[in-house]
């Protein structure tokens, strides 16, 4: 998404329901927080090539320490910061 392709304002607040922060790194939107796989898209202003990036790394990073440490458990990578109100109808 971001700045070249960024989300509608009709989708912040439906679609996507909460703020939050990927990794510590990435200000992302979240939809369906409850869900095993939320989805999640940069924020606006965020180039997109940065939550690739931030994936990435975090990935190859929990492959390492599930070499060195076979019994390693991720923790969830998502940190929620608030909740997207709706918005309303002119």
């Amino acid at each position: 998404m971001s700045w070249l392709d960024p989300i509608p304002a009709e989708d912040l607040g439906t679609r996507f329901t909460h703020y939050g922060w990927f990794v510590g790194l990435v200000p992302v939107y979240i939809g369906d927080p409850h869900q095993d796989a939320p989805i999640m898209a940069e924020r606006n202003w965020v180039p997109g090539w940065w939550l690739g990036a931030v994936t990435w790394l975090f990935h190859a990073v929990c492959s390492v320490a599930e070499q060195l440490d076979p019994e390693f458990e991720p923790l969830y990578p998502i940190q929620i910061t608030g909740r997207i109100a709706p918005r309303r109808a002119p």
